[in-house]
C-alpha cells in the first residue's frame, strides 16, 4: 500500500496533481475501498475548514519579519487579486546578490530567488529557488531592508508587468496556482524587459533544502540567442556591448522583411472595437507617409501593451532595452542629469512594426535629427483649447498662419489627434533650439496680441480663462512632438491628421479623423499636405552635407 496526496478529484474521477507520499505498512489492501469523490469545490472548502491542516499562505512570510523595523508590506491584510495577474522581478542586493522572481497566483505572489537573474536566451536555464509566498503589495516595494532583518539589503524593481498562464489550455486545465503546485508552469510575460513564453519547472528534491526549479525562456519571436549570461542591473550603470559614444548610432544587423504579430485579437481600443491586428495594419498602410517624419529622430514611445482598458499599463519609453533586436538602430545620448539613454531610431518599416507589436500606439519625435541634434528643422505651435471652443482654435490657427506669412515663413497644420490643432513651421535658420524657441514665443505673442479675447501665451491655466493657449515650450532639445499620421491613445482611436488650410474652417471636427476614416482619407488623396515641410527637411539635409 502507498499513500498518494492530491489536490482534488477531477470531473472525470481522476486525481489532480497526485504525488507519492510513501508506503503504508500499517494498512492492508483489503481495508481500502473506492469512495465517490466529492465535488472539487466542496472538497477544497472542506479541507480549508479543518483546523490545523492548512497554514495561512503568508504565515511564513510574516513570521520571518519584524514589521516595526522593516517597511516591507505586512501579509496580514487580504488584497484583491488583479484582473490580469501580475509579475515582478526585484533586484535584491543582500548578503548574496540575487533577483526575486514573483508571479501572482491564489491571492499571493509565488516567489523564487534567482542567483543570476532571468535570461531571454532559450539556451540558458536559470536556477530558481522557491521561497515563501509574498503579499501582492510586495510587487511595488522598493527600498532598504534594515541589516539584521531577514533579507537585509536594498531592493529595486528590475521589471514588472502582467502574465498569462498557458496551463488552462491543457487537456486537463490547471490554474496558475495548481500548475505551480504540480511543479510545472508555462506562461507568457508582458514586461518591459521580459517578454514572451517562459517555463518554470521543479527539479527532483535533493535533500531537505528549499525546492529548486529551473526558469527558462521558450523559443518564440522574443527569444534572443546569445544575449549574455547576466541581466543588466538597475542599480548599477548600464553596460553596453555596442561601441557607442555620444550621438553615435549603432546597427548590428539587417532588418527582417516581416515582423510577426503576437496577440492579434487583443482589444486595444474597446470603445472603437479595434484590435492589435487593426493597429498594426494601420501603421503598415501609412508607413510610407509616416516614416519620413520619424527617420533619424530620437523617438519616445507611448506604450499601452494591454490597450486602453481600465488600470492597464500606460507609459512612455525612451531607453531601448538591450534585448530588443540588434537590427533596430539606436542613438546613445546623455540626459541633463547625466543618465545614458539609448533612443530608438525608426528608420524603416520593420522597426516601426516591431515597436507597434510591443504595444506602441504613439511615436513622439525630437524636432532635430541625428546629424545636428542641437538645431531643429521645424517649430511646433501647439494650440490647446482648454475651456475654449474649437471655433476659437480654428481662428487662432489661421491667425498664426497670417503672422508667419508676414515673416515669409510657410506653415502647415494638422489635428493633434486629441482636441486641438498643431501648426508647424520649417526652421531654416542656423540657430539652435534656444533661438527657435525665442522666435516661436515672439510669433505666439504677436498673434495673441491681435486677438486677446481668444488667445493667450500664459502658461498658468488659472489665467487663461476661456482662451486658447499657444504652447511653444516643446521647442527645446530633448523635448518631443507628435508627428503626423500617428494614432493617439484616446478612446476614439483618432489620428493626428495633416490638413489643407482650406479645411481649417467652420465644421472641422478633430474627433472625426478616426483610424478607419483616416485610412479612407489617405487612400483618396495622392498628395500629402505636409509635402512642403518634407522638402524643407531635405533642403536642410543637403545644406548640411555641403557645409
Amino acid at each position: 500500500m502507498a499513500e498518494i496526496a492530491f489536490a482534488e478529484w477531477t470531473q472525470n474521477g481522476l486525481l489532480r496533481q497526485p504525488r507519492y507520499e510513501g508506503l503504508r505498512p500499517d494498512k492492508k489492501a483489503i481495508e481500502c475501498r473506492r469512495e465517490r469523490p466529492a465535488p472539487a469545490a466542496a472538497a477544497r472548502n472542506a479541507a480549508q475548514t479543518r483546523a490545523g491542516e492548512i497554514a495561512m499562505p503568508l504565515e511564513e512570510y510574516n513570521r520571518k519579519r519584524d514589521f516595526t523595523r522593516t517597511r516591507e508590506p505586512s501579509g496580514s491584510r487580504t488584497e484583491k487579486p488583479h484582473q490580469q495577474p501580475i509579475f515582478v522581478v526585484q533586484e535584491h542586493h543582500a548578503s548574496v546578490d540575487h533577483y526575486d522572481f514573483r508571479l501572482e497566483a491564489d491571492g499571493t505572489l509565488k516567489s523564487w530567488s534567482i542567483p543570476k537573474g532571468p535570461s531571454m536566451d532559450p539556451s540558458i536555464k536559470r536556477l530558481a529557488v522557491q521561497v515563501e509566498d509574498h503579499p501582492i503589495g510586495y510587487a511595488s516595494f522598493e527600498g532598504t531592508i534594515p541589516q539584521g532583518q531577514y533579507g537585509g539589503g536594498t531592493v529595486k524593481i528590475w521589471d514588472r508587468g502582467t502574465y498569462e498562464s498557458l496551463m488552462d489550455q491543457n487537456a486537463e486545465p490547471q490554474t496558475a496556482g495548481e500548475a505551480i503546485e504540480a511543479g510545472r508552469i508555462e506562461f507568457v510575460m508582458h514586461g518591459e524587459r521580459l517578454k514572451g513564453k517562459f517555463a518554470l519547472i521543479r527539479m527532483k528534491p535533493r535533500g531537505k533544502g528549499k525546492p529548486q526549479w529551473l526558469l527558462m525562456k521558450l523559443k518564440d519571436e522574443f527569444a534572443e540567442a546569445g544575449t549574455g549570461d547576466t541581466p543588466t542591473p538597475v542599480a548599477k550603470p548600464r553596460a553596453s556591448s555596442r561601441q557607442t559614444v555620444s550621438a553615435r548610432m549603432s546597427r548590428d544587423g539587417k532588418s527582417p522583411k516581416t515582423v510577426e504579430l503576437t496577440h492579434p485579437d487583443r482589444v486595444i481600443y474597446p470603445e472603437a472595437g479595434l484590435t492589435k491586428a487593426d493597429v498594426l495594419a494601420y501603421y503598415e498602410k501609412v508607413s510610407d507617409r509616416l516614416l519620413p517624419f520619424l527617420k533619424d529622430r530620437p523617438i519616445t514611445l507611448e506604450r499601452l501593451p494591454e490597450g486602453l482598458s481600465e488600470k492597464a499599463p500606460h507609459f512612455w519609453q525612451k531607453d531601448t532595452p538591450d534585448y530588443y533586436p540588434d537590427w533596430i538602430p539606436r542613438i546613445e545620448l546623455e540626459t541633463e542629469r547625466g543618465k545614458t539613454v539609448h533612443y530608438a531610431l525608426v528608420n524603416d518599416r520593420a522597426t516601426l512594426l516591431f515597436l507597434v507589436n510591443q504595444g506602441t500606439l504613439t511615436f513622439h519625435v525630437w524636432a532635430s535629427r541625428t546629424k545636428d541634434l542641437d538645431r531643429p528643422d521645424f517649430v511646433p505651435f501647439d494650440l490647446d483649447p482648454g475651456k475654449a471652443s474649437f471655433e476659437d482654435v480654428i481662428a487662432v490657427a489661421r491667425a498664426i498662419r497670417v503672422t508667419l506669412e508676414d515673416e515669409g515663413v510657410a506653415s502647415f497644420v494638422k489635428t493633434s489627434g486629441r482636441t486641438g490643432l498643431h501648426v508647424l513651421a520649417p526652421w531654416e535658420r542656423d540657430g539652435d533650439f534656444d533661438e527657435a524657441r525665442t522666435w516661436a514665443r515672439e510669433v505666439a505673442e504677436r498673434t495673441a496680441e491681435t486677438m486677446p479675447d481668444r488667445a493667450t501665451t500664459d502658461i498658468r491655466k488659472a489665467k487663461r480663462g476661456e482662451r486658447v493657449y499657444i504652447d511653444v515650450l516643446q521647442n527645446a532639445r530633448g523635448h518631443h512632438a507628435v508627428p503626423p499620421y500617428v494614432l493617439r491613445a484616446v478612446p476614439g482611436a483618432t489620428v493626428s491628421t495633416p490638413l489643407n488650410w482650406d479645411e481649417v474652417a467652420e465644421g472641422l471636427d478633430p474627433g472625426s479623423f478616426t483610424l478607419k476614416k483616416a485610412l479612407a482619407r489617405f487612400a483618396r488623396r495622392w498628395t500629402d499636405p505636409f509635402e512642403g515641410l518634407l522638402r524643407s527637411f531635405n533642403g536642410r539635409r543637403k545644406k548640411a552635407a555641403r557645409g
